[in-house]
């Protein structure tokens, strides 16, 4: 098959992987590895259009020879069909049947819509309907006035009434005032009357030739386009080991499906290997080209399938194949905290690499669940923070519920003060920097998160360089903020230190462990009022 790049010398039994590895463990095959590096020398004769995600499966035909199929993810330079690249998942001949077709009606309703929007009369008529909304205003507003002055002038009449005068006559003085008062009303509540009477036969000359006309055409519009939508998700019909085949809709619960969903590396690949009963192996993704100005991706770095995408997706069409279990953080059981200190009201332990702050969907250890089984009458929601699971450190926990909203409330007039080690990939110039770059999560890829200056939040960290060693920098992290992932982040991105945490699979380089870890804690005691100044040592 002219898809698949044979390898030049065959891989020994040895070196031929039984199970595919998780997808989601960025942890490539050495056989990935290698079919990556073939391609990456394929792209360098290739001209760049800016940062693209690729991908390699590396699969066996069915006489048991070994090689790769290449894709990359969405279009290539405006392409969806490249040579030597696996076509796209979508049965493009079933789409060009309506797409075209649909689109030109989408486009047509469209520029009726707006034809209708800046339709000279409608334009006028609403000028006009604006301009008497404003005299009804300026008129209401001075028969107000007016009210309100004679209000005044009739309290003061009655204040001036002669006592004296006998109560026949005093009785006639208060009533004309009376009912001077309820003529004041009604000419009120007729001059509303008046001006919605008005107001109300221009907008409906407005509604009857303009706005009814325009709503009916923006839900025609909406409904050719759901429909659309629709035939599209039909037309990407997933393809699992077992020659099962569901649509693409159906794998996200009925939910719409995020926009270029199976149009990943991925999926693309799995799908061809699958229709062309090839054996699949190993797979790994990689980014080629600049950085993005928002995420964090560099260049010929290794990284997971997206899970807001690719997460539904993958699960099915792997079902069939041989595949490791998918096992994040190893032997939870010997994964213990270590208390560091402890008294009547709150503990600080230290939480090794690994072990969840709070339970996850699938994995139930963490250290909530650890200070549950052991302080079973400590009440409240006991950890006052969190940590990731991959860093290590220390945590403060509350013993009751008064004690975690008092610690909680130093947190956030950001009182209390933490400070981290962490090995950077890459030898920092800067010997003390202040990083400041908004956070936002990546919808598509959770919990990813993105720099971004429109909808992101304040995050700022310090950094203060400890030292460096073999390419690396050791260094201490002061967080003013506590975005999530926030060190990772501006550690990793272009536009923070351009040098990922060692171990960071998310952001950087998997490894052994992430060498991030929370040394110090610094906080007022709740009770005594004493400072307290907590220390671990990082274990790295």
């Amino acid at each position: 098959m002219s898809y698949i790049q044979y390898f030049s010398s065959q891989p020994v039994r040895t070196q031929i992987p039984s199970l595919l590895r998780d997808p989601f463990a960025n942890d490539p095959h050495p056989l990935a590895i290698r079919a990556s590096k073939d391609l990456q020398r394929r792209l360098e004769s290739r001209a760049s259009g800016g940062g693209k995600m690729f991908g390699v499966l590396v699969v066996a035909d069915p006489s048991g020879r070994l090689g790769y199929l290449s894709g990359f993810s969405g279009m290539l330079n405006k392409q969806w069909s490249v040579s030597g690249f696996v076509p796209p998942v979508f049965d493009r001949e079933q789409q060009s049947s309506f797409l075209p077709v649909g689109e030109a009606r989408v486009n047509e309703l469209s520029a009726e819509i707006n034809s209708c929007l800046q339709a000279p009369d409608r334009l006028l008529a609403i000028e006009s309907l604006s301009a008497l909304e404003n005299k009804k205003d300026e008129a209401l507003d001075w028969i107000k006035v007016q009210n309100k002055s004679n209000k005044k002038s009739r309290q003061q009449q009655r204040n001036d009434i002669d006592h004296g005068l006998g109560e026949e006559v005093i009785e006639r003085k208060l009533q004309a005032l009376a009912s001077r008062s309820q003529r004041d009303k009604r000419e009120l509540l007729q001059a509303k009357s008046y001006w919605a009477q008005r107001i109300k036969f221009v907008r409906e000359q407005l509604d009857s030739e303009y706005e009814k006309k325009i709503e009916a055409l923006f839900s025609q519009r909406t409904v050719l386009s759901q429909r659309l939508h629709d035939q599209v998700f039909d037309s990407y019909q997933l393809m699992n080991g077992r020659s099962e085949k569901v649509s693409l809709k159906s794998l996200f619960d009925g939910d719409i499906p995020p926009a270029g969903a199976a149009d990943c590396a991925a999926p693309k690949l799995i799908q061809f290997a699958h229709q062309n009963r090839l054996a699949i192996l190993a797979l790994a993704e990689f980014w080629w080209g600049p950085s993005p100005a928002s995420g964090v991706r560099y260049h010929g770095h290794f990284y997971p399938p997206c899970r807001g995408k690719c997460h539904p997706i993958l699960p099915h069409m792997l079902e069939g194949v041989a595949t490791e279990p998918s096992n994040k953080y190893g032997d939870l059981e010997s994964l213990v905290p270590v208390v560091v200190f402890e008294d009547d009201h709150l503990l600080v332990v230290n939480k090794p690499a690994g072990l969840l702050s709070v339970p996850g969907k699938s994995v139930k250890d963490s250290v909530f669940s650890w200070l549950r089984e052991r302080y079973v009458h400590a009440t409240g929601p006991l950890l006052v923070h969190r940590l990731d699971g991959g860093t290590s450190g220390l945590l403060l926990v509350a013993k009751t519920s008064d004690i975690h909203k008092r610690l909680q409330r130093q947190f956030i007039d950001r009182t209390i003060k933490k400070r981290y080690v962490a090995v950077l990939s890459k030898v920092v110039a800067e010997q003390d920097i202040s990083i400041d770059l908004p956070l936002r999560v990546d919808l598509d890829d959770r919990p990813r998160q993105l720099v971004c200056y429109e909808h992101g939040k304040h995050a700022l960290t310090h950094m203060k360089l400890l030292s460096t060693d073999n390419g690396t920098s050791r260094v201490h992290f002061y967080p003013v903020t506590g975005r999530t992932h926030q060190l990772r982040v501006h550690a990793a991105h272009v536009d923070g230190l351009a040098a990922p945490i060692v171990g960071d699979s998310l952001y950087g380089t998997r490894a052994e462990r992430m060498l991030l870890h929370a040394e110090k804690l610094s906080f007022e005691h709740p009770i005594t009022g004493e400072r307290m100044d907590i220390q671990a040592d990082a274990p790295f």
